[in-house]
């Protein structure tokens, strides 16, 4: 009851903050909104994310106007930036019934990359240079379930030449002073990304070499990461697609265990995609993961 006290509170003074003059929407407020959205993720709040989401979309985009066209360097609104960003990119990925609002040439980050900049991003576990690819990929899997089989030759050339861009953001570094572990966040990002090229557009088996080696890669970069660290955090969602992908006992149970660990510690959406996890395992199901979920109207979003 409380919590849900101070979520209308918190919502009725963004409506009067929105109903107000432009001098009213501050950092601040945008913080407020993604705090919002962000409990409805982890919460599994699933049909008021997306009303959320839109929302702080809107919001963060009047923001930035009113910052005027030059970079910013404010690292306050990069963050926000950066926090909508990995939210919306990760709920494109998170399944059949489940996508952003973001579009993969919205322009939000442009104002932060820097092209000579090859370093791992500290918020969004990966390379922002990803980000974008990221964005293509959930359009790409959402284009390939919805075209007839025999007009599909155009997504399966798109799906090449992303791979091909992904490919070519392997080796980025962190910066100095950031944990050596955001390496690993990276590189779990980067095969997760082929791994749902390779299982979800090209439809490749889960004996393919391919796929056998975008698992091995994603399991060998969270090995190198310690099972306490908050770097953890970060790579739900490499973690989950592996899971789903492997049918190795070995594997599954490290998946699990290290799922099991995060989700003790209360952070981000383990516990309910550790149960989801459990309920894909238990079916035996052939059907890839995502139709699995989507049959069932089960919906979650790896955050």
């Amino acid at each position: 009851m409380s919590c849900l006290r101070f979520t209308n509170l918190s919502i009725s003074s963004l409506r009067s903050a929105l109903n107000e003059t432009s001098a009213t929407l501050t950092a601040e407020t945008v913080t407020t909104a993604m705090a919002l959205c962000t409990n409805d993720v982890c919460n599994g709040n699933m049909q008021t994310w997306r009303t959320h989401l839109g929302g702080v979309m809107r919001i963060l985009r009047a923001f930035l106007d009113k910052q005027g066209t030059l970079p910013i360097a404010d690292p306050y609104i990069q963050c926000l930036v950066k926090w909508f960003t990995t939210i919306d990119v990760l709920a494109g990925l998170s399944g059949l019934s489940t996508s952003g609002v973001m579009s993969s040439d919205t322009g939000l980050l442009d104002r932060f990359l820097d092209p000579l900049n090859p370093h791992v991003d500290d918020i969004c576990g990966y390379s922002l240079k990803l980000a974008p690819l990221l964005a293509r990929l959930s359009q790409l899997v959402q284009r390939r379930y919805c075209t007839k089989p025999g007009r599909q030759q155009d997504v399966l050339a798109e799906a090449r030449r992303l791979e091909i861009g992904i490919l070519s953001l392997v080796d980025c570094n962190v910066s100095s002073g950031d944990s050596f572990e955001l390496q690993s966040t990276h590189f779990a990002f980067v095969h997760s990304a082929l791994l749902h090229i390779h299982r979800r557009i090209q439809t490749l088996p889960k004996s393919h070499a391919k796929v056998k080696e975008d698992i091995k890669k994603i399991i060998a970069a969270v090995e190198q990461i310690t099972p306490f660290s908050s770097a953890n955090i970060l790579i739900l969602w490499p973690m989950f697609s592996v899971g789903c992908e492997t049918d190795d006992s070995k594997e599954r149970e490290f998946i699990h265990r290290r799922m099991g660990k995060m989700q003790s510690l209360g952070m981000g959406n383990f516990t309910r995609a550790r149960e989801l996890l459990n309920k894909f395992w238990a079916s035996e199901t052939s059907l890839p993961w995502d139709v699995y979920f989507a049959n069932l109207g089960l919906e979650l979003v790896l955050f």
